[in-house]
């Protein structure tokens, strides 16, 4: 007895292992371009051994004619209501089962299109069997129709250039800002896009070091990094401990670093409050190559290594704490992430092109990371970020936050942020001088490769993620239960707002996309959220029990805002928030036509000669000799209405206003010429 449709609908959800490694293979041959959107008349492995007819008469005996006639009113229906969609690269079945729980119909991918079993009686078939023929049947039926709905996992340039405008597709052409190179690059221009209360990203500053000019301007950044985190140690140092302990005859460091230091931060404070302006010569000191070198030398002993300062009579140790705790504060103002800094002066080296945590290393010495982009036959571009060294921690452990957000239109940008999130923890106990990824990174990914360490608090779980209301729960039980709904939250969608506003014009601009995104925040000892960077195709996988239940239901959210909310506008968006929807005001009508020029011509009168006898008949005008005649007493318009860029071009050239004859020659005489420039003077006073 055949189930229901809709019994046979929830086993559709089921891909088989034959499908999957039927795909692969598919993949891994690129034998010709991938199918899309539209369909072909031949496979995409070469010409067909049987028409369609022929496998729709071999179909056709697995089922009765009832059941075929079904099938075929659901096909066309669906063709005819446009509800028909494809998943490519399989999975996802909760996008399948909320699309087929609205009455589409999917259209399978024809590298997954099989014949009929040879060897199994379609009277002693299972369902499981059945359910697969009628898949293939549905597909024989809109073989020839293309797709209204498409969920991609990759940027597929067929899919957009086979597919017609009205296809929704999942994926936008292009998103630079999900590779760490192209975010990058898109919030070097973030600070134009600024408006407090609604756009403000907190990204911590980063460079594409395969560019030579921001390799010059991260090598400035990383020494007066280091100026001001020695300083910062030293003034530490001085009010915790007492400096003349720091100060002993098998000192390595001399006290003169501190001095270089505070003089390289006068500099920079001078320089960028703009008071080098009125110095007709350069005060600055020219500091060579190899004075850096030492200096950053001195600031590694010092910071990592715990060296001593060497004693120096010439200096007096409580006046120099005193120059640095000014410097300190005068540079403040103009170093907006002195924060974050630390004092060790670590950056996190990431490659450009890779996701999951590959490649990414931390450092501190900059010949180690300028030595990495002069690898021969390099292939990666990195690019270097500063390292957060004051991150929030969670019993001495730390954490990232997954944000997803919706982009559902990119002109006008319109943002939609998922408000539940989820943070994922480190595997292993924080520390600065470990700089191993499992200790770092907190990416699934990495932290999967490794075991939990046994030193951390009982209190953390042990799949390494909380979702955002036990970490509300924990904010609560330590007395800052608020700052979620005050502070970080909206921390977060400013953050998004701001970097997608900056990179808006890199966007497709394609009406009919949308696509999910994962951003990854950080948060600062002070519960400030920060911009790390921004994923595409996050993972959705349900890994643990905490995205077991959050990824179904944001998968379902998403289908509710791209297709209910399409035809209803109050429909339900489940957890998503609408946070951000641009206004792009209408240009004004062009008025070129309707400009013009109201006045009279000015006209030189005609002085009598004195040689001349006066006579009372009044006298013809001379006229020019050719066929031109003068047209001064001709009525004048009171007003003139046509365009005015040719009368401007004729007052700007006084040799247009002269009349020629057929082969160009002016035909006034010569001295017209000054009186015409001296009546245009008078024209223009």
């Amino acid at each position: 007895m055949r189930p229901p449709i809709a019994m046979a609908v929830t086993m559709a959800l089921e891909e088989s292992t034959s499908d999957s490694k039927l795909h692969k293979d598919s993949v891994n041959k690129k034998e010709l371009r991938p199918s899309s959107a539209v369909s072909y008349s031949k496979s995409d492995y070469g010409l067909e051994t049987t028409t369609s007819v022929d496998q729709l008469k071999q179909y056709k005996s697995w089922v009765s004619n009832e059941r075929w006639n079904e099938l075929k009113k659901l096909a066309d229906a669906a063709m005819k209501e446009r509800r028909v969609f494809m998943i490519k690269g399989g999975g996802f079945p909760a996008v399948r089962k909320a699309l087929l729980d609205r009455g589409w119909i999917e259209k399978y991918e024809s590298h997954k299109v099989r014949h009929p079993p040879v060897n199994v009686d379609p009277k002693k078939a299972s369902d499981k069997e059945l359910t697969k023929v009628e898949r293939m049947i549905l597909y024989k039926f809109m073989e020839h129709h293309s797709v209204d709905f498409l969920w991609t996992t990759k940027r597929d340039k067929y899919d957009w250039l086979l597919s017609n405008k009205e296809v929704i597709i999942s994926r936008f052409c292009r998103s630079i800002f999900t590779t760490k190179e192209g975010l990058t690059t898109s919030l070097t221009q973030m600070h134009w896009y600024t408006e407090p209360g609604i756009a403000l990203t907190n990204f911590p500053r980063c460079y594409n070091i395969h560019n030579s000019e921001n390799l010059e301007e991260f090598i400035d950044d990383f020494r007066i990094t280091a100026c001001i985190s020695l300083v910062k140690w030293f003034c530490k140092t001085f009010q915790t401990n007492n400096v003349e302990k720091q100060v002993m005859d098998h000192g390595k460091v001399p006290l003169t670093a501190i001095e270089f230091a505070i003089n390289r931060i006068n500099e920079h404070v001078t320089f960028y409050s703009h008071r080098d302006i009125d110095d007709f010569e350069d005060q600055s000191q020219h500091i060579w190559e190899h004075e850096w070198d030492q200096f950053l030398t001195h600031h590694y002993l010092l910071v990592h290594e715990k060296a001593k300062f060497l004693p120096d009579g010439a200096v007096n140790i409580r006046q120099l704490e005193k120059k640095a705790g000014k410097a300190l504060a005068a540079v403040t103002k103009f170093w907006p992430q002195i924060d974050i800094d630390g004092v060790l002066n670590i950056w996190i080296v990431k490659p450009g092109n890779k996701c999951r945590g590959k490649g990414i290393q931390l450092m501190n010495n900059i010949k180690d990371i300028v030595g990495l982009i002069n690898i021969p036959a390099q292939k990666n571009r990195y690019v270097v970020q500063k390292y957060i060294e004051t991150p929030l921690v969670i019993y001495n452990t730390k954490f990232d936050i997954r944000q997803w957000f919706l982009i559902t239109n990119c002109q006008p940008l319109t943002i939609w942020i998922y408000k539940d999130s989820y943070l994922r923890f480190s595997s292993q106990i924080f520390s600065l001088s470990n700089y191993h990824e499992s200790v770092h990174l907190t990416n699934n990914a990495v932290q999967t490769k490794y075991k939990n360490n046994g030193d951390r608090d009982k209190a953390l779980p042990d799949e390494n993620m909380w979702d955002c209301h036990t970490f509300k729960a924990y904010l609560r039980q330590i007395g800052k239960y608020e700052l979620w709904d005050t502070k970080i939250y909206p921390g977060i969608k400013q953050s998004l707002i701001g970097a997608m506003l900056a990179c808006q014009e890199s966007m497709d601009k394609r009406q009919s996309s949308f696509e999910l995104y994962g951003a990854d925040f950080m948060l600062t000892d002070d519960f400030t959220p920060w911009l790390i960077e921004i994923n595409s195709s996050p993972d959705l996988a349900p890994t643990t029990s905490v995205t077991a239940r959050l990824c179904p239901q944001c998968l379902e959210d998403v289908i509710k805002v791209v297709l209910d909310r399409r035809h209803n506008v109050d429909a339900d968006t489940g957890t998503f928030e609408l946070a951000y929807r641009q206004t792009i005001p209408k240009a004004p009508a062009y008025l070129g036509l309707s400009l013009c020029i109201n006045g009279k011509r000015l006209h030189k009168k005609i002085k009598e000669r004195k040689h001349e006898h006066r006579s009372a008949t009044t006298l013809a005008p001379r006229t020019h000799s050719g066929d031109v005649t003068d047209e001064s007493h001709q009525p004048v318009p009171l007003e003139y209405n046509g365009p005015i860029i040719t009368d401007f071009l004729t007052w700007l050239n006084p040799y247009d206003s002269f009349p020629t004859n057929k082969d160009g020659i002016l035909l006034g005489p010569k001295e017209s010429l000054t009186d015409s420039r001296k009546t245009r003077k008078k024209s223009r006073i």
